[in-house]
């Protein structure tokens, strides 16, 4: 790792140390953006065409999952059952935080380069 990209890195640690007060002061994702951005990335197209099978979005950098709620609450409004969301968070702060606010969701815990297949 360069040395630029470890002092990002627990720059990052250090903003973020605080799960809950993060939690607590974040803005909510308005619904209408986070409609938008799904449309944006086709979504009813990929889900027409992938009727007979599941399809999964990988949510990278979920924090507490401000963002994860909002999507998961208009997926379920659309009925879209085919569609698994799996969230991934790398630091360990935030990462336990969305696992106490979402126990029901899945998340995994890496960096996005260490994401598995």
């Amino acid at each position: 790792m360069s040395q630029q990209n470890q002092i990002v890195r627990d720059v990052v640690q250090r903003g973020f140390a605080g799960a809950s007060q993060y939690e607590s002061v974040r803005q909510d994702y308005p619904v209408e953006a986070v409609e938008f951005f799904l449309n944006s990335l086709g979504l009813k197209e990929i889900v027409t065409s992938t009727q007979d099978r599941p399809f999964t979005i990988l949510e990278v950098g979920c924090g507490t999952g401000k963002f994860t709620r909002v999507m998961l609450k208009i997926l379920e409004q659309k009925d879209e059952q085919n569609i698994k969301v799996i969230a991934s968070e790398p630091l360990q702060n935030m990462y336990e935080e969305f696992k106490l606010l979402m126990p029901d969701t899945e998340i995994i815990q890496c960096t996005a380069e260490k994401i598995r297949k």
